[in-house]
């Protein structure tokens, strides 16, 4: 996965984890670290290939859920939802790991609609759909120390057991 390593060793894509991490240094829930997102890239992947869909490549897959949150530090400072951010952040990464513009395009679609669990609406791609779903199951609600706290968890699928 050769694209694959070009996004890990970007300069930008580090650069924007670590403002990640800085901004959620105090946060008590998820996180969007390296680990939701690689765990939220092989979901994506795993979760097409059950659609029995060969059009979307694994690289495709990886690189969606890899960058599909590397905006969540602006969400912080603005309030603003971070998938917009986050897509027009990975144009350039992508670009520049070699991925061509239809792809670039695919994956910008999918991180910037993966705030929409929807997952049926019409004109909804197989990876946007996919990378939606995968972002909620890469979540570890059942095992979670501030589940208690979370006023999300009724809705994440995770928060009885592990599902993926």
């Amino acid at each position: 996965m050769y694209k694959i390593k070009k996004i890990i060793a970007h300069p930008a894509y580090n650069e924007h984890l670590k403002r990640n991490c800085d901004a959620e240094s105090e946060r008590i829930f998820c996180c969007h670290n390296f680990e939701h997102v690689v765990d939220t890239a092989r979901l994506t992947y795993i979760l097409i290939l059950e659609e029995g869909n060969p059009f979307i490549s694994r690289e495709i897959a990886y690189a969606a859920g890899l960058l599909h949150d590397i905006g969540r530090w602006a969400e912080y400072q603005t309030g603003k939802d971070h998938a917009e951010k986050s897509a027009d952040l990975a144009k350039e990464i992508l670009i520049e790991a070699d991925f061509s513009s239809d792809e670039t395009r695919l994956i910008q679609k999918a991180i910037s609609e993966h705030r929409d669990k929807n997952y049926s609406r019409k004109n909804r791609t197989i990876l946007s759909a996919a990378l939606a779903r995968a972002d909620s199951l890469a979540r570890k609600c059942f095992c979670c120390s501030s589940r208690d706290n979370c006023n999300k968890l009724e809705q994440q699928p995770n928060r009885n057991t592990l599902i993926y």
